[in-house]
């Protein structure tokens, strides 16, 4: 195997046309630099360079091996300079999952600032169920999540940096459109209708614990389909919830749902393997505690 430094010390030799200039370029003696290339020689079988008193030139042989040795040496070059981007972050690829929207919301918004500051890292996104996701991640096929709620998986961390607002979905013609704000108890007697899909099982608990008493507790129907397909079930009596959706139309209105202390919320958390030494996971989450103003974990 012929090393690297040779193959430099030769293309110098030739980009100079001289031994003297060459040795140099790398801080050391000509005698040395013109040993090396008498072994690289001796390595080949033939003459890389016509010596005279006026330099070097390349023999025939030798214009072809240099040609194919700038190759190489380029080569290595820009392995080196790929090597140091992923390991600074600044290059590679981060999988992520999610499950809800990227077209608003935080998350959206994430994605858009760490594309535009490390536009060397390539973003491969996965939208799957809280269950799969969370499975995904424990098995090194995701380097974080973005889902509802704690993990609570050993060797998992999560950290919630944000909360989505929780909207009910009202036909423009119920009267609680006049209602603002909308409270959880201006909904008594209301059915509700939440997705399957996840957050749903999320919020068919938060409805529970708002509107549950001794003895009795809300009437729930539960979708087998994504959010953004519940609305056509709002009205009759039935409302929809639901949250990170920003849509209305002819015939919905959305309204965010409030309690005693405020609007609700659903917290959003992200969820990454401790053992994760992404470099580019360790700048997002970097960028993530800079822009929410919270720490991370040691």
């Amino acid at each position: 195997m012929i090393e690297v430094h040779l193959l430099r010390y030769a293309l110098a030799a030739a980009e100079s046309g001289s031994f003297s200039q060459a040795a140099d370029r790398f801080g050391i003696k000509q005698s040395t630099l013109s040993k090396r290339i008498h072994y690289l020689e001796d390595r080949l079988g033939f003459a890389l360079f016509r010596r005279s008193s006026r330099g070097v030139v390349p023999t025939d042989p030798g214009i072809g091996i240099l040609r194919k040795a700038r190759q190489i040496v380029e080569d290595i070059d820009a392995l080196d300079q790929d090597c140091f981007a992923i390991a600074r972050g600044t290059a590679g690829v981060l999988r992520f999952g999610f499950h809800g929207s990227l077209g608003s919301g935080d998350l959206s918004a994430v994605v858009r600032d760490f594309r535009a500051a490390l536009p060397g890292v390539e973003l491969a996104a996965r939208e799957r169920s809280r269950t799969r996701l969370l499975r995904a991640l424990e098995r090194d096929q995701l380097d974080f999540a973005v889902v509802s709620g704690q993990a609570q998986r050993p060797g998992i961390v999560s950290l919630s940096f944000w909360s989505e607002p929780v909207v009910i979905g009202l036909a423009r013609s119920d009267p609680l459109c006049a209602r603002d704000p909308l409270y959880w108890t201006d909904l008594r007697g209301m059915t509700f209708v939440i997705s399957k899909v996840d957050p749903g099982p999320f919020l068919n608990d938060l409805v529970a614990s708002r509107l549950s008493g001794p003895g009795f507790g809300p009437s729930v129907r539960v979708q087998d389909v994504r959010r953004e397909n519940l609305f056509t079930f709002a009205g009759n009596g039935s409302v929809v919830v639901t949250t990170g959706v920003a849509r209305e139309d002819e015939a919905l209105v959305l309204r965010p749902v409030h309690d005693a202390f405020g609007a609700t919320h659903l917290e959003q958390a992200i969820h990454w393997r401790r053992d994760n030494d992404s470099a580019a996971l360790r700048r997002f989450l970097e960028m993530l505690a800079h822009r929410y103003g919270r720490p991370l974990p040691s």
